[in-house]
């Protein structure tokens, strides 16, 4: 089943873009991706749209990457989620993301290059590559340790290790912890909030905040894209991906 991806345009100035494919965690592929660079795109050609809200389903943000896309990237040049990531990154207009239940991987990454990201509490977040023998992507290894410190980032970037929605706005890495089921909900407040500024101000703003990072977030990005294709290419990230499917088969 394909994962589809929704937008819907409110009268009051709000696009919200949202992942649905609970069946299969909201997993994203190159289809996905396709489809979130053209909802950005709409969304900043369109003056009527000032807010865009990213979203899941109310149990699941994303797990990610579709694992067997990284079968298909020993064989490509570029990766699509980069492409999306670079695209979000440069988005002009306040973004704000809401998740529920988990943000697995590139899932994470949406949240941090959000202007707010609002979590339901139980949500889990994870950053598994290297159990996959990958590299991660999203600009993750420049911003986390940014945020959260070296020695957090270590822990879910060496070890793959979970960190609750608590820890994550500890870290910085989200605005705040609500409710299960609120985040969306959350994230239309702080819409209404954005929509009662003065909106010009707003744009330039973000623009001067963004201004400072985007060099070297688009180093990281173009670095992160090039160690992932080497490690898709390799015989130890080949065996743990075809591992994984074999366990999943029961084989």
């Amino acid at each position: 089943m394909a994962t589809r991806i929704t937008t819907a345009r409110r009268d009051n100035g709000i696009m919200l873009l949202q992942i649905s494919c609970p069946e299969r965690r909201n997993i994203l592929d190159e289809a996905s991706y396709a489809q979130l660079i053209e909802g950005l795109a709409a969304a900043e050609a369109d003056d009527g749209v000032r807010v865009l809200i990213l979203t899941g389903t109310e149990n699941c943000f994303t797990a990610g990457n579709d694992l067997a896309n990284y079968r298909a990237l020993a064989e490509a040049n570029s990766v699509a989620a980069i492409s999306f990531l670079r695209r979000l990154h440069a988005f002009p207009k306040p973004a704000i993301a809401a998740a529920e239940g988990i943000a697995l991987g590139l899932g994470i990454s949406i949240l941090l290059h959000c202007d707010f990201a609002y979590v339901g509490h139980s949500t889990r977040l994870y950053l598994p590559f290297t159990h996959f023998a990958l590299s991660p992507l999203g600009g993750t290894t420049w911003l986390l340790p940014r945020l959260a410190g070296h020695k957090a980032a270590a822990q879910m970037l060496l070890l793959g290790q979970p960190v609750s929605a608590s820890d994550a706005r500890d870290m910085g890495m989200v605005t705040d912890t609500t409710p299960d089921g609120r985040a969306l909900e959350q994230a239309f407040d702080c819409a209404a909030r954005l929509l009662a500024k003065p909106y010009e101000a707003l744009l330039a703003t973000k623009a001067l905040m963004r201004e400072g990072q985007a060099d070297a977030i688009t180093a990281a990005l173009d670095r992160e894209e090039q160690a992932l294709l080497a490690r898709c290419r390799s015989a130890e990230a080949q065996h743990a991906i075809d591992a994984f499917f074999a366990r999943r088969q029961g084989r």
